[in-house]
């Protein structure tokens, strides 16, 4: 594979701090980096002076158990200008309570989708300005993409207030608990 001259510029500032990399597909490069170095590489690809990868197309995470690291988050970067993509992915180390900067003040679209991350996965998101759930109640107990979690059960919202009980973002639709 033969490197694209963003990229070696890249390398060359992150030598020793590039865990592997990869053409996942032609003419897409992804970078694996430690969790302590992760912003700065995506300050880095956000800031190149041509080409700068200014668009977070997503931000993901798997579960990749039993095997360690467990835990991986993905950042999916596009350069709208040179037209191409590359991956960052970090590999999490804890278990229990895996944690990685938040990069909300580098992409604001990235607000939604970490908080999406914590309430699946449960990764939370140091100097993320609102980790809360997103999709479900904060009284839900567990992740269900963690490979670990339970899904033959059902969870009981007793105690809980009745605006834990309905999931409505938007206030369009007027949903009831199954007490009513």
């Amino acid at each position: 594979m033969e490197m694209p001259a963003w990229y070696q510029q890249i390398k060359t500032q992150f030598t020793d701090k590039i865990l592997s990399e990869r053409e996942s597909a032609p003419g897409e490069i992804e970078i694996s980096i430690g969790r302590d170095d992760v912003k700065d590489l995506l300050k880095a690809l956000k800031s190149l002076p041509v080409g700068a990868f200014d668009h977070l197309a997503d931000l993901t995470a798997y579960d990749n158990a039993p095997s360690t690291p467990r835990f991986h988050i993905v950042y999916e970067l596009i350069s709208m200008e040179a037209r191409i993509r590359c991956s960052v992915i970090v590999p999490l180390e804890e278990v229990i309570q895996p944690k990685v900067q938040s990069i909300c003040d580098l992409w604001l679209g990235a607000n939604w989708l970490e908080r999406e991350v914590f309430d699946m996965y449960g990764i939370e998101f140091e100097g993320h300005p609102d980790q809360r759930r997103i999709l479900l109640p904060e009284v839900f107990v567990g992740y269900p993409l963690r490979k670990d979690f339970v899904a033959d059960y059902r969870q009981e919202y007793t105690g809980a207030s009745e605006s834990d009980q309905v999931f409505d973002p938007f206030g369009n639709t007027v949903m009831k608990s199954v007490e009513d």
